[in-house]
């Protein structure tokens, strides 16, 4: 590229970018088709230098020559003829339209992931074009789902796990396909419903619950974007062993107390979606000192068999790859712990300890182990590792203790 161009694109962005009333432009997104392929270019200026980037990774290419010298005005036309107006948009509703951006937007994304390599994502400026494509198109603020789904993809990126990744990001692609149905299904509703929140004209129903003890056993904060991040609190139904989870937005507010702590509820609804599900906590009394006879339940009610955690796992991964993180709440009929912890079942299946993820909690736990601590029940979040189910400690109870925060 000449520098004389170079002067011009660097002079038209720093004119349309000049901050007023109506906004700023900070960067320009374009598709450019060069002998049948097309590529998403990204330009922007950057401390006053010219940034540009193709989808395909390149700062070079044809696809970035095209872009530069469209924006300079300096494109070639084969006839005489004026530019075709482009087609109004009066006429589209208000929900298809975002609906359709966000669909583009998202394959957009999976397409530049695709084209870098989870290698070179994590540093890559057309996928962090992308990803911020997809938070401007997005309903704002940014939904929780969909939050989630931006901050477990640059997590897993970053950890340069090609295997997960393509599982969040086939995740996407379902949310695409979903946002582009003319007649949403009760599934698509119900998936638009998990990364998006309650939209108008939704028929995905909330279940009520009334008149049930739970017991918080772990909570934690969960990357989204900037403005997204989640702390998540882990709930117990001491009558039928179901676990929920409470979704607290930074600087929103969520049900009382500390935990852990036993809440009673006279009213609460559930939202369909991934497990565990999201659950409003609307009538409730808080008691911070659970009973040990609720202790006791829990560790009754705690799952002994771990080929029924295995299968709930898989069963709820394959339907929401995106967003799934399920929960688990075992009583293993022995443990060991030879550099690895290992936790049996009484068929002498096992579930192994997740050591990539809250590691202070991972180590305190192999201290209490190390100690000779049997557990009576361990609760914690489910991963897996290529075939290997694995368990992420939050808590336990063992026989001295009630229970035991990691």
């Amino acid at each position: 590229m000449s520098t004389q161009l170079r002067d011009v694109i660097v002079q038209h962005l720093r004119s349309i970018g000049a901050t007023s009333a109506e906004g700023a432009v900070r960067r320009l997104t374009v598709d450019v088709e060069v002998e049948g392929r097309i590529e998403m270019v990204t330009m922007g200026l950057r401390d006053g230098e010219l940034q540009c980037v193709s989808s395909d990774g390149r700062n070079d290419g044809p696809h970035v020559a095209a872009a530069l010298r469209f924006i300079a005005g300096t494109e070639r036309r084969d006839d005489s003829s004026p530019p075709r107006t482009v087609a109004s948009s009066a006429g589209r509703t208000r929900e298809q339209g975002p609906a359709s951006d966000l669909a583009e937007a998202l394959d957009d994304l999976l397409t530049a992931v695709t084209r870098v390599g989870v290698g070179k994502a994590q540093y890559a400026p057309s996928v962090d074009a992308a990803l911020e494509r997809v938070t401007d198109v997005a309903p704002q603020p940014t939904p929780p789902g969909l939050g989630r789904f931006i901050g477990r993809l640059q997590q897993e990126i970053s950890f340069g796990e090609p295997r997960r990744v393509a599982r969040i990001l086939d995740g996407a692609s379902q949310l695409a396909e979903a946002l582009r149905a003319d007649v949403p299904t009760g599934e698509s509703e119900q998936r638009l419903g998990a990364w998006l929140g309650k939209r108008p004209g939704s028929t995905s129903k909330v279940e009520l619950l009334y008149d049930r003890t739970m017991i918080e056993v772990g909570r934690e904060w969960l990357s989204g974007t900037e403005r997204a991040s989640v702390e998540r609190r882990y709930l117990i139904d001491i009558r039928s062993g179901s676990i929920y989870r409470e979704d607290r937005l930074r600087n929103a507010t969520a049900s009382l107390g500390p935990c852990p702590r036993q809440l009673r509820l006279g009213l609460a609804e559930v939202e369909p979606g991934p497990a565990p599900q999201r659950i409003r906590v609307l009538q409730y009394e808080v008691q911070p000192d659970v009973p040990q006879e609720s202790w006791e339940r829990v560790q009754q009610v705690a799952s002994r068999n771990f080929a029924k955690v295995t299968d709930g796992y898989r069963q709820s991964v394959q339907a929401d790859p995106s967003l799934s993180e399920p929960f688990a709440l075992i009583a293993p009929y022995r443990v060991e712990c030879n550099g690895i912890f290992k936790a049996f079942d009484a068929d002498g299946r096992q579930l192994l300890l997740n050591r990539a993820e809250r590691r202070g909690a991972v180590l305190a736990f192999y201290d209490l182990l190390s100690e000779g601590v049997q557990p009576s029940w361990v609760a914690g979040r489910l991963t897996d590792t290529g075939s290997t189910l694995c368990l992420t400690p939050f808590a336990l109870g063992t026989r001295d203790q009630a229970y035991v925060r990691l």
